[in-house]
């Protein structure tokens, strides 16, 4: 959780790579499959709400056609941030196995350490 913390407090400070916001817009899809999928608990709408927020924060940092920090709105961290707490509490309720199988690793992990075809498969169970 510590590289996804780091994450979310760049974007909450206004000083967030592309890289990290793709950190964060990825927890937050996982979240969004475990609630759909595993455990639905009715925080859905959180995570979508953090979702519309993260996609307004790309197109204002795109806006010159390259990745560039922006501000973020106070409403948008408030999104943002409620929906990596709730993707933590939603790990820890997970077994091992249940994280394995449904938390995706970021495609630079998955190159590295997933056996070939591996990618794919955890892709359509996600999708």
């Amino acid at each position: 959780m510590q590289p996804l913390r780091a994450a979310a407090k760049a974007l909450r400070v206004g000083v967030a790579t592309e890289v990290q916001w793709d950190q964060v817009r990825s927890s937050v899809q996982a979240a969004q499959v475990l609630e759909q999928r595993v455990m639905p608990l009715g925080v859905n709408e959180h995570l979508q709400s953090a979702m519309v927020a993260l996609q307004a924060i790309a197109q204002r940092a795109m806006s010159t056609g390259a990745w560039r920090a922006v501000e973020i709105y106070l409403q948008e961290i408030d999104h943002v941030m409620t929906a990596v707490d709730l993707h933590e509490w939603q790990l820890l309720q997970l077994s091992a196995a249940e994280a394995q199988r449904y938390v995706p690793k970021p495609p630079v992990i998955q190159a590295m350490c997933l056996p070939a075809g591996y990618a794919d498969q955890l892709q359509r169970v996600l999708a």
